[in-house]
């Protein structure tokens, strides 16, 4: 045994003896040059590339994530003087990339008027570059990043009354999701964001766990604390409670003090929602006629209603008494959206953040207007929202949910899983680290 373990801690000194000479030797050949850094190696801060590895998407491939991500070696992006280069430790993947690839409901590539588009909304990583007029963060602190672009003009004048009213910069035209409406995401060995984006990145986190909760979680935060105002003992009704919105929506609830019931489709994803403290499940695929499809005959409409009635009775069963629910955590849309407001209680908010079934909401308004019901619309969060929720996760209060993570070579793969429906939880994929399970910089230079 002994002897084995010698063998063992030989082999993995050599490792990393090889990988140091690697990273030498890539220092001293490509300093300046053009060859992108390898996978798995960190670099001296020195060190700046011309080139990067990058995910791409292009108009001409627009389709299923398998096909329409494509390795291409890509000019690392040159920052302004209020932004920051990072290189990318970690990501995570989200719908916003399906729907790039796809190309649906429109190209974001017309959005941004670029011939390529970079995906991805979260990252974790190392800063690596600052404009001049950066103060906050300097080259080699480790952070993560959120996704709202702020308009340039945000600071410094108002664009419409309601920026001058509130301040908030979500209220801006021109505001805009990074590595969505913008071209350079996190799917690439560095990227640009503006200095506003970088967060600390949580010390207790591994990179691949910093980097998966940004988009999703700071999404329901905003949503149920400033949107909804979510108060203690209210009721929640979270569409897709085992997905990236939903387990956050779940413990957020538990945070403030409200009961969560997480709608799912399995055993195993009521399992997941019920360890993370909701308050009961349903499991959808027991409602057969319960989601809303264009062009239903009458029968269809009866047995949907019908469906509709008994999933409202189901809530009150878990509560043990004739309570709906104060709130409603929408991001469905289209299938799910009549359901939402027909069982949400009087007075009560359905607040909606996407419609990942569909834009086009048609439900039966009467239950909206007599009963005095909000629909609330919310896009993610601005940078004081994303500064508040992170400190809950520093803290441990709030827990990323990483259900897997892939390689950089598997992310059309971890896409395609997600446009397929057969994940929970958040997925994670590694980019310049080079493997899961390491917390800071100097434990990913030590890593083989």
């Amino acid at each position: 045994m002994a002897k084995e373990k010698s063998r063992a801690q030989a082999s993995a000194n050599e490792a990393s003896e090889n990988r140091d000479m690697d990273t030498i030797a890539y220092e001293e050949k490509n300093r300046g040059e053009d060859e992108p850094i390898p996978f798995g190696v960190v670099p001296d801060l020195e060190v700046l590339p011309k080139k990067m590895h990058a995910w791409v998407i292009r108009k001409e491939r627009h389709g299923d994530p398998s096909k329409s991500f494509q390795n291409e070696i890509m000019p690392v992006p040159e920052i302004g003087y209020n932004e920051v280069l990072v290189l990318v430790m970690a990501a995570c993947v989200n719908y916003n990339g399906v729907w790039a690839g796809l190309g649906e409901p429109l190209s974001v590539l017309d959005i941004h008027k670029q011939d390529y588009h970079i995906a991805g909304s979260d990252a974790s990583g190392i800063v690596w570059r600052v404009g001049s007029n950066v103060k906050s963060w300097k080259p080699g602190d480790e952070v993560i990043l959120h996704c709202n672009i702020e308009s340039e003009t945000h600071s410094t004048r108002t664009e419409t009354a309601s920026d001058f009213i509130t301040y908030d910069p979500m209220a801006s035209a021109s505001q805009k999701i990074w590595g969505y409406e913008t071209p350079d995401g996190s799917f690439a060995q560095f990227t640009k964001v503006q200095a506003q984006q970088v967060l600390p990145k949580p010390a207790n986190l591994t990179w691949e766990e910093a980097a998966s909760y940004g988009l999703c979680y700071f999404t329901a935060y905003r949503m149920l604390i400033t949107r909804a105002k979510l108060q203690p003992s209210e009721l929640v009704l979270v569409w897709g409670g085992a997905g990236g919105l939903g387990v956050f929506a779940i413990q957020i609830c538990k945070m403030i003090g409200a009961d969560a019931i997480a709608v799912v489709s399995s055993k195993e994803k009521a399992e997941l929602c019920m360890d993370l403290g909701a308050k009961g499940v349903i499991n959808r695929n027991d409602f057969p006629n319960l989601m809303y499809k264009h062009g239903e005959t009458p029968d269809e409409s009866a047995n949907r209603f019908s469906d509709m009635k008994t999933f409202g009775r189901a809530i009150w069963e878990i509560m043990g008494e004739r309570k709906n629910p104060s709130v409603v955590f929408e991001h469905v849309g289209e299938a799910t959206f009549p359901i939402s407001v027909f069982v949400c209680s009087r007075f009560g908010r359905i607040v909606i953040c996407a419609g990942t079934t569909g834009y086009s909401l048609t439900f039966d308004v009467r239950h909206l207007w007599i009963h005095q019901k909000q629909i609330i619309g919310s896009h993610f969060a601005n940078a004081l929202e994303c500064l508040r929720a992170n400190e809950l996760v520093k803290k441990g209060i709030i827990k990323p949910v990483l259900s897997q993570t892939f390689s950089y070579d598997d992310i059309p793969k971890a896409h395609q899983l997600m446009y397929e429906n057969k994940h929970s939880g958040k997925i994670g994929v590694l980019v310049q680290v080079s493997r899961t399970g390491l917390k800071n910089t100097g434990e990913a230079k030590r890593a083989s």
